[in-house]
């Protein structure tokens, strides 16, 4: 044996080389938010068909995804710990929607078109549905309704003079349903069709009030 020395202080520093890096974490967590096209196709087809909240398409559960990845698991570092979290869709606008963010929508059409109010509510509806691709959008991304009025009024030039929101929720006002985020894991999908869609010939505090 070697007869040390008492009453030192120690100082020890990791000084990394030039090629190297230091992880400070034994593990990094990293989340992962999934949509998964099972869960996409079911909810999808409940939301034009079925709608009874009661079948609603529940969303995969953190260990059903851990599983379906499994295979694509060895890829991640060592120190990493992913965990896999499910999307879930949000919408807005129809009777599937939270109260609070149902709304419907009412259009003036140009004088003067030749196109009926039925292929006015057509193509509003199908403009609505082609904003909302979900390839134009990420996990708890914002909505603006000026964003889809202007989307609109551009896929209906010549067809369109004036393009309205108007809640529909209990104690709402006209203009709630300008902005809405969604959780960091929901996406937005529009509950819409023809009959939320309206024909007025002018736009006038009654026809736009909350509600109505």
């Amino acid at each position: 044996s070697v007869d040390g020395r008492s009453g030192l202080k120690f100082q020890w520093k990791r000084i990394a080389d030039t090629n190297q890096r230091i992880d400070p974490s034994l593990s990094n967590v990293i989340d992962i938010f999934v949509l998964t096209n099972n869960y996409d196709t079911l909810y999808r087809d409940w939301l034009a068909n079925d709608r009874d909240e009661n079948t609603e398409p529940l969303a995969p559960t953190t260990e059903e995804l851990k599983t379906q990845f499994v295979n694509i698991s060895h890829k991640k570092s060592v120190s990493d710990s992913i965990i896999y979290r499910s999307a879930k869709y949000k919408p807005l606008f129809g009777d599937t929607a939270d109260t609070e963010l149902q709304a419907k929508f009412r259009v003036v059409k140009v004088r003067g078109t030749t196109l009926t109010d039925s292929e006015v509510q057509s193509r509003v509806a199908d403009a609505v549905e082609e904003f909302f691709d979900i390839d134009n959008w990420d996990f708890g991304e914002t909505f603006y309704f000026t964003e889809l009025a202007a989307y609109v009024h551009k896929e209906l030039a010549g067809v369109l003079s004036s393009f309205v929101i108007v809640p529909q929720g209990a104690g709402s006002v006209f203009g709630d349903m300008f902005e809405f985020t969604p959780n960091s894991d929901e996406l937005i999908i529009p509950d819409v069709n023809v009959n939320d869609i309206d024909i007025i010939t002018n736009i006038t505090d009654a026809n736009i009030k909350a509600g109505s």
